[in-house]
């Protein structure tokens, strides 16, 4: 499988689907790969009606909560086929590193556990079934200490996938890859130096595309790119100024 094959004509899951980074994950898949997308959301909160469309469509699903997920598994059945590929974030992706009360940490931490034993448990075995070759499960971290969390129970996790899928080559066949944003933090970030959520969304993609097993993505600019944009768009104002200047002289 190529990098563009990767992620080219597939049938995707998001999770959090609400969530501004997953509808833009969204839009680059429908556009630039020609994917067909599944955005779930808890409907506690609202996702833009008009990204449903022939390759984009809403659901609403409480990730945590294993009947439902099941449900979903039911419908998406019908609207796409067998999944190729589940792209779940933290059930709850907060802005920033800063630390959280202990009791929601504890909170968040117990409903990602579920979510993420529940999507892997009933989305995985259609991924294998009728002579498929394999899917890929992807976990979307924002924080370095969730990262290695997640990576460092990978081996627990690759016989939770031997234990469901009745193949010696599970594994292999079902890969769990993390891509893990470091510096989510809008309000601590210097302005410009941030990156949009099209342009994380991108490095998402491209960091998926790279079939690594965990990978890095930096949501912030560094200096040199910060300044290097500033410098371009200084030189395009003055531009646009100095031909201004020419026109009115001209008359």
């Amino acid at each position: 499988m190529t990098h563009r094959q990767t992620l080219h004509n597939r049938a995707i899951l998001i999770t959090n689907g609400a969530s501004a980074l997953s509808q833009a994950l969204c839009e680059q898949l429908i556009k630039a790969y020609k994917c067909r997308v599944a955005l779930v959301s808890d409907g506690r909160s609202t996702v833009t009606k008009q990204r449903q469309n022939e390759s984009a469509q809403l659901f609403v699903c409480d990730v945590t909560n294993r009947q439902q997920v099941a449900e979903l598994a039911v419908t998406l059945e019908k609207h796409f086929g067998p999944l190729d590929m589940v792209i779940h974030q933290d059930c709850a992706m907060r802005n920033g590193n800063f630390p959280e009360p202990e009791e929601h940490y504890v909170i968040h931490t117990s409903n990602d556990i579920l979510a993420f034993i529940n999507l892997l448990t009933i989305f995985v075995p259609p991924m294998l079934r009728d002579g498929r070759t394999g899917g890929r499960f992807i976990t979307v971290k924002n924080s370095p200490g969730s990262a290695k969390a997640f990576t460092d129970s990978q081996p627990v996790y690759n016989d939770l996938v031997r234990s469901i899928v009745p193949s010696c080559k599970a594994p292999e066949s079902i890969r769990l890859s993390t891509i893990f944003c470091n510096g989510i933090d809008h309000k601590l970030t210097p302005f410009g130096l941030m990156l949009g959520e099209h342009e994380i969304a991108q490095r998402i993609l491209e960091g998926i595309e790279s079939e690594r097993s965990i990978a890095q993505v930096s949501v912030r600019r560094s200096w040199l790119e910060f300044c290097s944009i500033s410098a371009i768009q200084l030189a395009a104002v003055a531009l646009e100024k100095l031909q201004l200047g020419g026109s009115e002289n001209s008359y």
